[in-house]
């Protein structure tokens, strides 16, 4: 009898389901008989995936991490409605009926005017300048008009939602500082490649020489196969997966 090899399109998993396939290989794989372990190339060809798989799962935790990006551009915003929400409040007392607010508007409203665009600055520069304003805002010259137009809950919005912002992006900053950038379209690029090659070269040893190893080995790598090519036909009709196999 002639030996197949499930069809399955490995380049349209996603990357999880990627490294989940390559993990489950790799586990089903050591349940082979070790004595019968005896042909290098296969050898080869498992410790190739074994060492790319190390880079590819180091590649999956760093975009993980990178989706703290996307925190970070929510706080940013945050912020920068705080800094608006204050504007609009200097900008009612600004047409106030009380004369004595109207002129506490006009000597905020110059503060606020010496921080022009604050909203609109790169992130540290911004984070900088809301410290400024606030810090000012907290003196004794600005102080009792911030107290007078009753807007001291606008001031404490920039401080609370400046100092979280900063937190996560001294956060990132540091996590960037101390990893490693691995290029994961790269590295899974080149590990399907090398999978790819294992594949052939065990379905064309078991077709060859019908071993213990080699068909043993295709058997299990199918039954993996299967359950993803399955996986990725339910996805394209729009039905749940199943939950995946244990290893």
């Amino acid at each position: 009898m002639n030996y197949s090899l499930e069809p399955l399109k490995a380049s349209a998993l996603t990357n999880m389901e990627f490294g989940q396939l390559m993990n489950r290989h790799l586990s089903d794989l050591l349940k082979v008989d070790q004595a019968l372990k005896t042909d290098q190339p296969y050898l080869d060809y498992v410790q190739q995936i074994t060492d790319k798989m190390v880079l590819y799962e180091r590649g999956l935790a760093q975009v993980q991490k990178n989706a703290e990006t996307e925190k970070i551009k929510i706080a940013d915003d945050i912020r920068d409605k705080a800094i608006d929400a204050f504007s609009k409040a200097l900008k009612l007392y600004a047409v106030s009926d009380e004369s004595e607010e109207v002129e506490a508007s006009r000597v905020l409203g110059i503060l606020f005017g010496t921080f022009k665009n604050l909203a609109n600055l790169n992130y540290e520069a911004e984070s900088i300048g809301i410290d400024k304003l606030v810090s000012d805002l907290d003196s004794e010259i600005y102080a009792d008009k911030v107290n007078l137009l009753n807007i001291g809950r606008y001031v404490t919005r920039m401080k609370k939602s400046n100092e979280i912002f900063k937190t996560l992006f001294s956060g990132r900053i540091v996590t960037t500082a101390l990893t490693e950038s691995y290029d994961l379209k790269t590295i899974r690029d080149v590990t399907l490649k090398t999978y790819n090659e294992f594949t052939a070269y065990v379905l064309a040893m078991s077709n060859a020489h019908k071993t213990p190893l080699f068909t043993t080995s295709l058997a299990l790598l199918n039954t993996a196969r299967k359950y993803y090519a399955d996986l990725l036909a339910r996805r394209s009709t729009g039905k749940t997966p199943p939950a995946p196999p244990t290893a």
